[in-house]
Order: C-alpha cells, then sequence, then structure tokens
C-alpha cells in the first residue's frame, strides 16, 4: 500500500475522458457493429465497442476504408494487428489515456513512434491480430493501465455519440441528441 500511495488516487474524482471523435471520416459508411464487450479475452471488462466499413460483400475482404485517429497521440505500439494510441504522449503505454485498436491490417498501419494529428490515417480496417469473423475494428480506452467500462461512470463518448451496453455482449446502441443507433452485425 505504501508503494501506491504515490500513484493514488488511481482515477481522480474529476476525471473525464478526453475529447474524441468518431474514428473514421466523416461521410463515409461505416455500421456500428459491436456494443460494449471485453476488450482483451473473455474475461476483461465490457470497455470495447466495434465498427465495420460499408461493403458489398461479408466475411474477412480488404478494405480500403480509413481508421482515423480520433484525438491527437503518439503510436507507442503496432504490430499484430495491434495499434496503440497515447493520447498524453508519454510513450508509457500504463500512464493516461490510451486507446486500442485491434485488427489493424499490415498494409497501411501506421508504425511506432508516429505522432497522429485528429483523423490522421491509422490502417485499414482487417480481420487481422485476433479472432474475427469480418472485417472490422475493435476500440477500446485505458486509463493508467485498466480498461474503461464502454457503459459506466466514465461513458464512451465519440463524436457526441455516447456508448450504451445491452444485456449481453455486443449488444448496445449509441446515442445523441435524441437519436439512436443499434449495434448490428
Amino acid at each position: 500500500w505504501l508503494r501506491a500511495q504515490p500513484f493514488e488516487p488511481f482515477f481522480p474524482p474529476d476525471l473525464k475522458q478526453p475529447v474524441l471523435e468518431l474514428p473514421f471520416y466523416y461521410n463515409q459508411v461505416w455500421s456500428f457493429s459491436g456494443g460494449p464487450h471485453p476488450a482483451w479475452g473473455t474475461d476483461s471488462p465490457r470497455a470495447a465497442l466495434d465498427f465495420a466499413p460499408g461493403s458489398m460483400e461479408s466475411g474477412c475482404v480488404p478494405s480500403q476504408a480509413w481508421v482515423v485517429a480520433p484525438a491527437p497521440g503518439l503510436v507507442i505500439r503496432s504490430d499484430n494487428g495491434v495499434v496503440m494510441l497515447d493520447l498524453d504522449g508519454d510513450g508509457i503505454e500504463q500512464t493516461g489515456w490510451v486507446l486500442l485498436f485491434l485488427h489493424i491490417a499490415t498494409d497501411g498501419r501506421v508504425p511506432a513512434g508516429t505522432r497522429l494529428n485528429l483523423n490522421d490515417p491509422i490502417g485499414h480496417p482487417s480481420c487481422e491480430g485476433g479472432l474475427a469473423t469480418g472485417t472490422h475494428f475493435h476500440f477500446a480506452r485505458k486509463y493508467n493501465g485498466e480498461w474503461i467500462l464502454a457503459d459506466g461512470p466514465l461513458p464512451f463518448v465519440l463524436g457526441g455519440w455516447q456508448a450504451h451496453a445491452g444485456p449481453n455482449n455486443y449488444e448496445g446502441t449509441l446515442t445523441k441528441d435524441g437519436q439512436t443507433i443499434t449495434a448490428c452485425t
């Protein structure tokens, strides 16, 4: 407990999610394909959301759509379908806000060490880096190395759209200004 004291409180009482925009270009067709579900593995908190690009084909097919930075930051990891974006820019995944993008294709994926501005390309959605039944990307947030629930005291808000969990994993909605989008594969 003594070693932890310099880092307390782990979640400050005034903690707020930084402003995040939608992680794809506006005026492009994307699907909210997965409501709150485990961020990493089956036992992690329901901290992730899934988005799939518009396509005439189902399954794992190449996409030219871009996943883009929802906020400025430093790419601290980029491999095996994963991109980690550090929003405080200190290069340490266990401090401050860090965003996980999973299923990012090798071709076009931003390299580690890159500083991104809002809307800079991260890479193309794919099925790389884990189990997937169709081209999409998996998106989650961490604060001080801990997954943050998508629907909890610090709700996941993207471009003003707030995530709400459904009764089961991958179910749920995004709401904004009286509009509701329901997750659907």
